[in-house]
C-alpha cells in the first residue's frame, strides 16, 4: 500500500477517480438519464387507462378502488424493478436521509410530469411501486455493506 503525506493545514488532497469510480458514475447518470426516457418520452404504445384529473394530485385518485384493482401485476414489478438501481444509486451518491428522499423526490417529480402529458398516466401505483423499488435497492446497498466479508474490522478485545 501506498502512503499519503497528509495535506498542509486547511488543503485537501485531490485524488484521480479510479476507472471503477467513473465507470460506475456513468452508468449510474446513464440509468437515471434511461429511467426519465422511459417514463416520460412518448410511449410506444396507447395508454391502457384513463388518468384521473390532476393524477398523483388528485385525492380521490389514491382511495379509487380502480387505481388498485386496475393495472397488471407485471407493470407493478416492472416499476419496482427499474427503481431498485436508483436506490442503489442513492446509496452510492447520496447522504443521511437525502439517500431515501432523492429517489423518492424522483418520483414524485416524474408522476406530477406526467399529469399533462397525454400518453402518460400518472398513477398513485406507479408512485407505490416506484419507491418501493427504491426502497429495496437502498435495502440491498446497506445488506452488502453490512454483510462485507472482506471489510477489516478492528480487534475487539
Amino acid at each position: 500500500p501506498r502512503s499519503v503525506a497528509p495535506a498542509p493545514p486547511g488543503e485537501t488532497i485531490a485524488s484521480t477517480p479510479s476507472f471503477a469510480s467513473m465507470a460506475l458514475g456513468i452508468a449510474s447518470v446513464a440509468w437515471i438519464a434511461l429511467v426519465l426516457a422511459v417514463t416520460l418520452l412518448p410511449a410506444p404504445w396507447p395508454p391502457n387507462a384513463a388518468e384521473a384529473p390532476f393524477g398523483v394530485l388528485n385525492p380521490s385518485t389514491w382511495t379509487a378502488v380502480a387505481t388498485w384493482r386496475d393495472g397488471t401485476m407485471f407493470e407493478f414489478i416492472a416499476n419496482v424493478a427499474m427503481f431498485v438501481p436508483l436506490g442503489l444509486i442513492a446509496a452510492r451518491y447520496l447522504r443521511g436521509w437525502m439517500r431515501i428522499l432523492g429517489p423518492i423526490a424522483l418520483t414524485v417529480g416524474i408522476e406530477i410530469v406526467q399529469i399533462p402529458l397525454a400518453d402518460r398516466i400518472s398513477d398513485p401505483r406507479d408512485l407505490i411501486a416506484n419507491t418501493l423499488g427504491a426502497l429495496i435497492g437502498l435495502g440491498l446497498a446497506n445488506l452488502v455493506v453490512v454483510s462485507r466479508p472482506w471489510r477489516v474490522r478492528p480487534h475487539e478485545g
